[in-house]
């Protein structure tokens, strides 16, 4: 009997590949996101912080 579930467990389907495929992905996406927070901030960012429009600075033209 072991022998029918030793055989089931070595054979892979598409599911099993995929899953083991989305997990290695959230494994590297994890470390470069743990890197990006241990550098601190990015000079894309930094760009952002400085020259992106706030909504308090926004004009909006209206007719009267």
């Amino acid at each position: 009997m072991t022998k029918k579930i030793d055989k089931k467990q070595q054979t892979k389907t598409q599911f099993d590949k995929f899953i083991e495929d989305q997990l290695s992905r959230e494994n590297v996406n994890k470390v470069r996101q743990q890197k990006i927070i241990q550098h601190g901030e990015t000079p894309q960012q930094k760009y952002n912080k400085l020259y992106r429009e706030k909504p308090q600075n926004r004009t909006v033209w209206s007719p009267k």
